[in-house]
């Protein structure tokens, strides 16, 4: 039982590893703007009327795609975007928050009162030569309000935090990917 158990595991992160490594060479060779770029361009369209909560690379059927979902507090809604490899609009969507939804308000409440962007969050934990944003949300958990991000490399898939009250790098214990 515990050898059947061990070659599982051993065939469940090969196949993490595959997967990230495909995914890590297809954005480092791609001949299309990088998912930070895409993130900082939707940021820049959007800096004083609504908050990025959510930014989320895709591959469906062979092409990238970017899901990016913002919140607008002046019409109290959601803006939910879906822009190909190049930034370019494909569909967008306006949605009123829901009631589990309020975790992602405060947090971007926060981030606008602390004059943050989802790029510049990204930005402040991002090695350009070396990783690929390829997620990054807002989250709230026991009182704390942060964003979290994951990133990609050859070597696989990582996560890092920032507290949005504070500025300062969350410590994490143990993320699965």
């Amino acid at each position: 039982m515990k050898k059947l158990l061990l070659v599982s595991l051993l065939f469940v992160t090969s196949v993490s590893i595959a997967a990230s490594s495909a995914i890590f060479d297809k954005l480092h060779n791609a001949n299309a703007p990088t998912p930070n770029a895409i993130l900082q361009k939707i940021d820049n369209e959007y800096t004083n009327t609504a908050v990025i909560v959510e930014f989320e690379l895709e591959f469906e059927k062979g092409n990238t795609t970017y899901e990016v979902t913002l919140y607008q507090a002046s019409n109290a809604r959601f803006i939910e975007l879906l822009v190909d490899q190049n930034g370019s609009l494909i569909e967008l969507e306006y949605n009123a928050p829901e009631l589990d939804e309020q975790e992602e308000i405060a947090a971007a409440e926060l981030m606008r009162r602390k004059g943050y962007t989802m790029h510049g969050l990204v930005s402040k934990m991002h090695d350009p030569a070396h990783q690929y944003l390829i997620e990054a949300q807002l989250e709230q958990d026991m009182g704390v309000t942060y964003m979290v991000a994951t990133f990609i490399t050859a070597q696989g898939r990582h996560k890092k935090a920032i507290d949005l009250a504070t500025g300062k790098d969350l410590p994490l214990l143990r993320w699965g990917n």
